[in-house]
């Protein structure tokens, strides 16, 4: 899936090595959260649930990702790779928590032959999100 995929899970994994690999109570909030990850969890993360295709994963992502992510980092809807504020909002290890939104990335990728530029772009901050993370 490419270097900047493999540079998202390397530094998840950072991340929770972090932690001990402990798993919080925190969770990210469900609002806006893909409907597939619901059917996932209540299937014990079990197979791939219908995610309703490329359009449709991408706008649930981008919605539920803008929606979890802090304050400090909209500008005019948008999210910016800079500011200053804590990532306490994202600060969820364990299943609940950045699996969640690595493995909606991972479905909505494999929805499409190809990556989309909106695709690559998720991955991206997702990847500045946890390099940030790591190294507060």
């Amino acid at each position: 899936m490419g270097d900047e995929w493999t540079g998202l899970v390397d530094a998840w994994w950072t991340l929770e090595e972090s932690t001990g690999f402990r798993t919080s109570t925190k969770t990210h909030p469900t609002t806006n959260r893909p409907g597939a990850v619901k059917i996932w969890v209540k299937d014990a993360r079990k197979g791939t649930p219908n995610t309703g295709g490329a359009e449709a994963m991408a706008a649930q992502w981008w919605g539920w990702w803008r929606s979890i992510n802090p304050k400090w980092r909209l500008r005019d809807g948008e999210l910016v790779q800079e500011g200053e504020g804590g990532w306490d909002a994202l600060r969820c290890p364990g299943q609940n928590g950045f699996l969640n939104v690595i493995v909606c990335l991972k479905w909505w990728r494999c929805e499409m032959e190809d990556p989309s530029d909106s695709w690559q772009r998720a991955v991206a901050d997702v990847k500045w999100v946890l390099t940030q993370m790591v190294a507060e």
